[in-house]
């Protein structure tokens, strides 16, 4: 595309060397094909002296060594990190290298408030650029005229969710308070802390501590940017989440007793963590069912299928054939740490365990069955192929072979395949990073059915950025509705529930869906956690999960 025709951006900066974040973000938008980065704008840098000289004006003794001591808590994670090979690299970028015109302002700063009101020249030399949007990318409150020099305001990134976590630091709240996920908007920026209009709102798992957290949220919201961006841009599609006043409390750095509070928590947990594995502690799962259609109410009288020796069986989908219920799993070896799909027969309340049925050199997983003119077919999780797969049955049960790949060079997991209004829907959890699969539903669709390479990506994909809700648990139909389960996560645990929701509205313009119910395994006694169900009108099976060292 003409320079000329594409939209022209601005990034506000206080050097020219942006690293971790910043300089992931600008390589990003550098790739953005529709935008060009047309000015820097430098805010200027305090040497040493004047930096240590502000902070005894600003802060009391007590006050530095607290923040002294955060900085040393940070340090130390952050070798922690690189130690557990957990650290997350980020791509640098040298603004010198780039041809975009430099604009160095000096703005009137008030170190006491961080607040920036920038001269009527300065305002002058930003419009003159013609400027569609300004970026932010580094802290302070903008005051004044600066807010209005380009066509669409001034947006930047918030790492929290504003409704609860406004200010510093970012990723720290959420791991102190034991968060199960940890948010971040994309804001039009007011003149009020963390308060501007909302144009993006998404979460991902929380990290089991600080830095390793803020690493994390930085990493897997940066690859929304340049979507949130271009939506943005486009004219007349400037529309802002609707949201409630925002009362939420402005956060500080930890003092002393917050930091001790934080230290004591979350390190007695990595250590127990580490401890319970050294004893061979692991997360086991099993399956459980009950000949009824589901009622949570009765999970107290499920049966529970016992686990071959060094095995386990999770991610349960049930089928019927001539009377008989057949339950496709996937069939864990804790040895080989490989996951292959088996299949157990239920006949008259007993249980037959037929064996594997399908196995490749990789791991598979979430077996989801769906029938096409007559023929079963299978569509596990083969996310170490990078490919959406499916096998056709040759042999019911237990006979199936490699079909076809419907779609190539994608991270994705807990694929549900149906069809809805004569078209094919597939609902998968993607991650292009390939750090977690918890926090992005992406839909695709087929006009061909289900058995094309040709499915076409959900303009609004992402369709869901949310921890809480993203991740699939199955998919149910009554004979009328189609429902979507999704899995509840906890702080550091996976599958503690699930939610079940209608879908009320699918094409190739939107998503919705209701939460009918929200399914916890309280009712199974000795089990920690639930994250899969699969129904029909006459039999229903979850898995269930517990920490043991006897497997």
């Amino acid at each position: 595309m003409d320079n000329s025709k594409k939209h022209r951006i601005a990034i506000l900066v206080k050097n020219l060397e942006q690293k971790n974040f910043n300089g992931e973000l600008i390589q990003n938008l550098l790739d953005n094909k529709d935008v060009v980065l047309d000015t820097i704008i430098i805010n200027p840098q305090q040497d040493n002296l004047h930096k240590i000289f502000n902070i005894f004006k600003k802060y009391s003794l007590k006050r530095i060594f607290e923040k002294t001591l955060f900085k040393i808590v940070a340090f130390f994670e952050t070798l922690f990190s690189i130690l557990l090979k957990k650290n997350l690299n980020f791509k640098n970028t040298d603004l010198r290298n780039l041809k975009a015109k430099r604009i160095y302002v000096k703005p009137e700063i008030d170190f006491f408030k961080n607040i920036f009101r920038y001269s009527d020249e300065d305002i002058k030399k930003i419009r003159d650029r013609n400027l569609d949007l300004i970026i932010r990318l580094e802290s302070g409150i903008l005051k004044g005229e600066i807010l209005k020099s380009a066509k669409k305001g001034i947006i930047s990134f918030h790492h929290g969710d504003n409704k609860f976590y406004r200010g510093l630091p970012p990723g720290f709240w959420e791991v102190y308070n034991n968060d199960s996920s940890t948010g971040f908007v994309v804001q039009k920026l007011n003149e009020k802390l963390d308060d501007g209009e909302i144009i993006f709102k998404g979460n991902t798992i929380t990290q089991p501590y600080y830095i390793l957290n803020q690493q994390f949220v930085y990493k897997q919201s940066i690859k929304y940017f340049n979507k949130i961006l271009n939506n943005y841009l486009k004219d007349g599609n400037s529309k802002f989440l609707i949201s409630d006043e925002n009362k939420s409390k402005i956060f500080k750095e930890p003092n002393l007793k917050e930091l001790l509070i934080y230290i004591s928590k979350t390190y007695y947990f990595i250590f127990k963590k580490i401890l319970m594995r050294s004893l061979g502690y692991k997360e086991i799962w099993n399956i459980c069912f009950k000949r009824e259609k589901f009622k949570k109410e009765d999970l107290k009288d499920y049966e529970t299928i016992n686990n071959p020796q060094n095995r386990f069986f999770a991610d349960p989908f049930v089928v019927s054939v001539q009377n008989t219920i057949y339950i496709f799993v996937e069939d864990y070896d804790l040895l080989k740490k490989k996951g292959q799909i088996s299949c157990i027969q239920i006949m008259d309340n007993k249980e037959k365990f037929i064996g594997q049925v399908l196995n490749e050199d990789f791991h598979l997983s979430f077996p989801y069955i769906f029938k096409f003119k007559e023929n079963f077919f299978m569509c596990p999780e083969t996310k170490e192929k990078n490919e959406i797969r499916i096998y056709k049955c040759d042999r019911f049960p237990d006979q199936w072979s490699y079909f076809k790949t419907l779609i190539k060079n994608i991270n994705a997991v807990d694929t549900v395949i149906f069809e809805k209004n004569n078209i094919w829907w597939m609902l998968t959890n993607t991650d292009k990073n390939n750090l977690e699969f918890s926090s992005e539903l992406s839909i695709y669709y087929s006009i061909n059915g289900p058995l094309t390479e040709n499915w076409v990506t959900h303009k609004k994909n992402p369709i869901i950025v949310d921890a809480n809700k993203a991740r699939n648990a199955g998919l149910i139909f009554d004979g009328k509705n189609h429902f979507r389960l999704n899995q509840k996560i906890g702080f550091n645990n996976y599958g503690t529930g699930f939610e079940i929701n209608i879908i009320d509205e699918i094409n190739d313009r939107d998503y919705k869906e209701t939460l009918c119910e929200i399914v916890s395994p309280k009712l199974l006694k000795g089990y920690k956690g639930t994250h899969h169900l699969s129904s029909i009108d006459t039999f229903s099976v979850i898995d269930v999960k517990k920490f043991s060292n006897k497997y």
